[in-house]
C-alpha cells in the first residue's frame, strides 16, 4: 500500500528551485512513497527570485486549487513572494473548492490570510524541498497524521512546568510573516487563541522588536497561550560576547510583560528538518502536565477518498 496514497500539486507562489538535481530528488522521493504528482510550470520558471510573474504565480495557485484530482496543494519552497499576491487572491473561490493547503515560512502569509477572510483551516507543514533530502520520521508521520487521520495530535516536552487545559484557535507560523500582516485585512483577529511562532536567521533584538509590536498592538494579550518553536540563528553562529543581548533575554522580557499568559518553549516546529505539521485555524485543545504538552484537534481538513 502506498505510504502517500494521494495526489500532490506543486506550484511556486514564492520562490522556485533552480537546482535540477534537487527537483529530481523531490520527484523521486515522493514517487517512491506512492504519491501522484503535478508540477505547475511555474516551478521551472524563475523570474528574478520568484517562481514566475505575479500573474503566473497566481494562476498556478488557483488552477491547482480548482483541480479536483489534486488532494494537497503545496509550494515547492518558501522564500518571498506571497505577500505580492494577497490582494489579488480570491479567497472565497478558494474556500468554495475547500482544498488542503500545506506549506510554511513565506506560506504563512497565505495560511493567515485564508483564515482571516474565510475562517478556513490550512496547514503549516512540508513544502516540496522538504523531500529533497531524507525526511525525519517525526516530520513524515506528523504530516500523514494531519491529512489522513480523524484526530490530529502532537506531543512534545517543554522546559516549562505548567498544569494547563486550554481550548482555542491554533494559529501563527513564521514570526516575520505574522508581523508583516499586522494592520492589514489579511491579519486574522483571534481572541482566546493558541499562537505558535518560529523564525530563522533573525537576531534576538529583531525578534524581540517583532514580538513587542504584536504585544503593543494587543495581539499577544488576547491569546490563551504562546508556543515557541525553533529560532535558530537568534544568537548568531558563535558564542555570544559578554553582555551581548540574547534570545533568552528577549523571551524573559516577554514573560515579564505577559505574566498571565503561558509562554511555552520546545515546539518541534520551524526551519528545521524535524518539524510537525500544524493546522492553522483549527479549534485545538492544549493540555500540559508537568513538562509534557499535548495538542489535539478534530477540526482539521483531511483527504477524503
Amino acid at each position: 500500500m502506498a505510504k502517500y496514497p494521494f495526489h500532490i500539486g506543486f506550484c511556486a507562489p514564492s520562490r522556485t528551485v533552480d537546482d535540477c538535481a534537487k527537483m529530481d530528488s523531490i520527484r523521486a522521493s515522493l514517487l517512491e512513497r506512492g504519491a501522484q504528482l503535478t508540477f505547475d510550470e511555474t516551478v521551472f520558471h524563475p523570474v528574478k527570485q520568484f517562481g514566475g510573474t505575479e500573474a503566473e504565480r497566481l494562476r498556478a495557485l488557483m488552477c491547482l486549487i480548482a483541480d479536483p484530482t489534486v488532494d494537497v496543494v503545496m509550494p515547492i519552497r518558501g522564500g518571498y513572494g506571497l505577500s505580492r499576491l494577497l490582494d489579488s487572491i480570491d479567497f472565497q473561490a478558494i474556500a468554495a473548492h475547500d482544498p488542503i493547503l500545506c506549506g510554511f515560512s513565506d506560506f504563512t502569509a497565505l495560511n493567515l490570510a485564508y483564515l482571516a477572510h474565510t475562517g478556513k483551516v490550512s496547514y503549516q507543514g512540508p513544502t516540496g524541498v522538504s523531500y529533497a533530502t531524507d525526511v525525519p520520521e517525526i516530520t513524515e508521520n506528523s504530516f500523514l497524521n494531519a491529512v489522513l487521520d480523524s484526530e490530529w495530535r502532537v506531543e512534545f516536552d517543554s522546559p516549562q512546568l505548567f498544569n494547563l487545559d486550554i481550548e482555542g484557535v491554533l494559529w501563527g507560523g513564521n514570526l516575520s510573516m505574522v508581523t508583516s500582516l499586522l494592520g492589514t485585512s489579511h491579519f486574522p483577529e483571534i481572541e482566546g487563541g493558541i499562537l505558535f511562532l518560529e523564525d530563522v536567521h533573525e537576531r534576538a533584538y529583531r525578534l524581540e522588536r517583532m514580538l513587542l509590536q504584536l504585544e503593543m498592538s494587543g495581539v499577544l494579550q488576547k491569546q490563551k497561550a504562546i508556543l515557541l518553536g525553533d529560532f535558530r540563528g537568534a544568537d548568531g553562529r558563535g558564542e555570544l560576547a559578554e553582555n551581548e543581548f540574547a534570545w533568552r533575554d528577549a523571551i524573559e522580557y516577554l514573560r515579564a510583560r505577559l505574566p498571565e499568559i503561558p509562554i511555552i518553549e520546545g515546539l518541534p516546529f520551524g526551519h528545521v528538518a524535524e518539524r510537525v505539521t500544524m493546522p492553522v485555524g483549527a479549534q485545538t485543545t492544549l493540555t500540559m502536565r508537568s513538562h509534557r504538552v499535548t495538542l489535539s484537534s478534530t477540526d482539521h481538513p483531511i483527504i477524503k477518498k
